[in-house]
């Protein structure tokens, strides 16, 4: 049995890690096994470059430099992680995964959302979810919920902005679903709408 890669994506205080939490638990109660990861990290070698992608860590590096890193942690949670999950029956669920690089790097960081997107097809190929969650919620709704210890990426000026924007604009890479759901609410307000649209595409 073939398992089933699903990815929440959306700003950060857009409430992904706890709906993804959540999506988990339900489906486990539903009798679905479930492998929950997130971006990046979820191996050594994404939890080490997160470290350098998300930390303080006194090393410099541009847009571009950070997209390849992006991707590279991704293709190694993938193999490693994510297919293996998937030819056992599992329900993969992932907090972010590449249209994060594609709206983040390639709308928000100026590296352009069509050469992104491109990339992130010819590197992933199928190793993409099947179905992607945007989480929708305004940029001052976000900045109130998100946590007041910034990464070094959520720390940059007006990028809060722009990837909201991203967000509801982008189409992704090629052949990618993409359903956008409003995380305004109350959480189990937003569980419900998660829940119901993972149930239609399973």
């Amino acid at each position: 049995m073939s398992g089933f890669f699903v990815a929440l994506e959306g700003a950060d205080g857009a409430g992904k890690s706890t709906q993804a939490q959540g999506l988990a638990a339900r489906l486990e109660a539903k009798g679905h096994r479930t492998l929950l990861v997130r971006e990046p990290g979820g191996t050594p070698l994404g939890e080490a470059v997160r470290q350098i992608l998300l930390g303080d860590q006194g090393i410099a590096f541009g847009a571009e430099a950070e997209m390849l890193l992006f991707l590279a942690c991704r293709v190694q949670l993938y193999e490693e992680k994510i297919a293996p999950a998937l030819a056992a029956g599992k329900v993969v669920i992932s907090d972010r995964y590449h249209l994060s690089t594609i709206v983040y790097q390639g709308i928000a960081r100026g590296l352009g959302e069509a050469r992104v997107a491109t990339l992130c097809e010819a590197v992933l190929g199928t190793r993409r979810p099947r179905l992607n969650l945007v989480l929708e919620l305004p940029a001052e709704m976000c900045r109130a919920r998100r946590s007041a210890a910034l990464d070094r990426i959520e720390a940059m000026p007006g990028l809060l902005e722009a990837v909201v924007a991203g967000f509801a604009q982008t189409r992704g890479a090629a052949g990618d679903r993409i359903v956008r759901i409003s995380a305004a609410g109350t959480p189990d307000d937003v569980a419900a709408r998660v829940f119901e649209a993972v149930s239609r595409a399973l």
